[in-house]
């Protein structure tokens, strides 16, 4: 069985057919890139494309197997047999183990930051922290994309691909909020502020560029991604569904920063953070339907 065949014989019958990539693509549910990969032999289908693609170009299995029409074939399965061990050894290649090693990465990049968090003799600035976590989640994201780009054919998989993604950055992201709620290094506070910009006014006044740095675009940025976790992963799209949730959650995370005393409760803070989440919800959706 030869892979260069295969990937030359689809080549040829598409165009023969008249149709583009796309076309082929759209009929199968599969992406573009992944016909493009076919036909130049750095993938191949899966099995369970074999008849689906066969039946688009107009030729049996075992011609699309063997790269050539009119071709007698004793045992079909036999070679699909064949075919299949073939695709199997792919999935040891190179790429494969590179997604193995993000994955690990990626894993050991948290549990360091967990050593960080719950080690009381380390002190480590929150900015710090908070990288440690973003760069466990792009070897998360790498790591899948790469699994998707060059292992996943069929788009509703990759759907799946990257909703596994969201999920595992999802739950780091949800560890570091509760230990910043809950957990966080801060001495023991008890106290509130409830009148509307006093906080904001007073960090610009008496404050450093650092503190204001940390306090309101601090504010604005840290709830960002959770906004996008309400969208993709809990569907909530619509706006007013959106800003209440957000605002609900936000609220929730001050009360329990004062209930805990690791943070004032503090109504600037709530509108600071709520502002930024709808900030992010109206560039996404609105980068999302131009997408679409």
């Amino acid at each position: 069985m030869n892979l260069n065949k295969i990937s030359s014989f689809i080549r040829l019958k598409r165009k023969e057919l008249g149709i583009t990539q796309e076309d082929l693509a759209q009929r199968l549910f599969v992406t573009e890139k992944a016909i493009s990969r076919w036909e130049t032999g750095r993938g191949t289908p899966d099995i369970s494309l074999l008849i689906p693609l066969s039946k688009e170009l107009n030729v049996d299995v075992s011609e699309l197997l063997n790269g050539e029409e009119s071709v007698k074939v004793n045992d079909g399965v036999e070679q699909l047999i064949e075919y299949n061990e073939i695709v199997r050894s792919s999935k040891y290649s190179f790429r494969f183990k590179l997604i193995i090693f993000f994955y690990i990465l990626s894993i050991f990049s948290f549990l360091f930051y967990l050593r960080l968090e719950y080690d009381p003799s380390i002190e480590v600035n929150y900015f710090i922290r908070l990288i440690i976590i973003v760069i466990a989640s792009l070897f998360v994201v790498i790591g899948n994309k790469v699994y998707s780009d060059n292992f996943i054919e069929r788009i509703e998989d990759k759907k799946k691909v990257l909703r596994f993604s969201n999920v595992i950055v999802f739950v780091y992201y949800i560890v570091f909020l509760f230990n910043m709620v809950v957990f966080a290094r801060y001495g023991s506070v008890d106290s509130y502020n409830l009148i509307p910009f006093k906080s904001i006014i007073d960090i610009f006044r008496y404050q450093s560029i650092y503190s204001i740095i940390i306090n309101i675009f601090g504010n604005l940025v840290i709830f960002m991604p959770l906004d996008y976790f309400l969208i993709e992963l809990f569907g909530l799209k619509n706006f007013l569904n959106n800003f209440f949730v957000s605002f609900f959650i936000i609220l929730l995370i001050e009360l329990l920063q004062y209930v805990f005393k690791v943070g004032v409760f503090d109504v600037d803070d709530l509108t600071l953070c709520t502002f930024g989440m709808m900030i992010f919800y109206f560039i996404y959706i609105r980068v999302r339907k131009n997408n679409l």
